[in-house]
């Protein structure tokens, strides 16, 4: 019988003991595959070493392995459990970790019977938000937060994953984020879009992104060209359609405004959302 994720985390990892099962997902710098390990059911992201920008995927790798992120532990962020410097016969590196599902929050909100009430939304928004405290008081920016970057667990839970394009902002404070590692454009913050340093409130800028995307189930900036939103993202103020009148409840519209604002001191910080949240009543 194969058992939940029960692997005690390690430095070194034995690969002949890992079963690949089948593939999760794919990216540009990796595979996520499902697999046992120890008798355990894991989820096994390996590293493309094929890829043509292989420094982007060596250093999305690295930001994965660091002490910080791998010491990570918390309800609401997936686990890793293992980390190999090399798998199999192809030398590619790559990290064991708990395996949550094959659900994300994206294909929740893409799922039209998949019912997203008030309350609903309000947790999902909660775990995030608890996560990205979290995260924030570890000292790292994960600059890429988005639905599909959140798996949804069985008992409905929130694990956010992905820490591939994450910042350390005890490391440098002046030196302008990676403009390749940093996360998908309609996420960004319009300070990451003009190069600058990321900071925590990045994060608070892509979570008011996701929040729009909760409610609406909606993508943001459909089918516009990515050029001329990023431009108008950064020159204009662009910002997704706000629902109107009754279509969407106040206090998150407020919320979610204020923390997608241009400037990042205007921004709320994630302890002030998650407070938030925590004193909504439904």
């Amino acid at each position: 019988m194969i058992k939940e994720t029960e692997v005690a985390f390690t430095s070194s990892l034995d690969v002949n003991e890992v079963t690949i099962l089948k593939v999760l997902g794919s990216g540009g710098f990796g595979t996520v595959h499902e697999g046992i390990y120890r008798n355990q059911r894991i989820a096994l992201k390996r590293l493309h070493t094929n890829t043509k920008n292989k420094k982007a995927a060596m250093q999305s790798f690295q930001a994965e392995c660091r002490n910080e992120v791998l010491s990570l532990d918390h309800p609401n962020i997936i686990k890793t459990l293992a980390v190999s410097s090399a798998f199999t016969l192809e030398d590619e590196p790559c990290l064991l970790m708990e395996f949550v599902s094959t659900r994300t929050l994206q294909h929740v909100i893409d799922d039209t019977n998949e019912k997203m009430d008030f309350a609903r939304k309000l947790r999902v928004n909660s775990e995030i938000s608890n996560a990205l405290v979290y995260i924030h008081n570890s000292g790292i920016v994960h600059l890429d937060l988005k639905p599909a970057n959140v798996l949804i667990a069985d008992d409905g839970s929130c694990k956010i994953g992905d820490f591939g394009c994450c910042q350390f902002v005890d490391d440098q404070p002046n030196t302008p984020t990676r403009s390749y590692l940093t996360g998908t454009f309609a996420y960004r913050a319009p300070e990451l879009l003009r190069g600058e340093s990321p900071t925590f409130q990045a994060d608070v800028y892509s979570f008011a992104i996701c929040m729009w995307q909760i409610w609406t189930r909606e993508v943001p900036y459909k089918l516009q060209n990515h050029q001329v939103v990023i431009f108008r993202v950064v020159a204009c103020s662009l910002r997704p359609q706000i629902p109107t009148g009754n279509e969407i409840d106040n206090r998150y519209k407020e919320l979610m405004t204020s923390a997608w604002a241009g400037k990042p001191t205007d921004r709320p910080t994630m302890g002030d959302i998650k407070e938030t949240f925590a004193n909504w009543r439904i």
